[in-house]
């Protein structure tokens, strides 16, 4: 959806994005998805903006098959989904940033 975003608009403006700009944005969004989705990159980013209290706060509590009561902190309905999901979007504006400043830069081409 970024990629053809990126391409909409730098067309729309006039710009031909290119294939050094496509795989730049490319390679941010697939390096940073997988460090994030491994959770180490989150619990650092968490513990150095100060939310581990609202990771540790925001649990989800599901019943397991017996009618058990268990708490996931990084299931769906917790604060550590919302925090992925929020860096994934900050990092994919930042991506199609890149992309978009590479093709419309002076001296790229139009």
């Amino acid at each position: 959806m970024q990629l053809g975003a990126t391409i909409a608009i730098t067309r729309a403006f006039g710009y031909r994005v290119t294939p050094t700009a496509l795989l730049a944005g490319a390679a941010i969004n697939a390096s940073t998805h997988a460090a994030i989705d491994r959770g180490a990159l989150l619990l650092w980013l968490a513990k150095k903006t100060g939310k581990t209290g609202y990771i540790e706060h925001c649990q989800a509590l599901r019943l397991d098959d017996e009618g058990a009561v268990t708490k996931e902190i990084n299931g769906p309905g917790s604060a550590w989904m919302e925090l992925d999901a929020a860096l994934h979007r900050a990092i994919g504006i930042g991506a199609a940033a890149v992309t978009t400043w590479l093709t419309t830069r002076p001296g790229a081409r139009r």
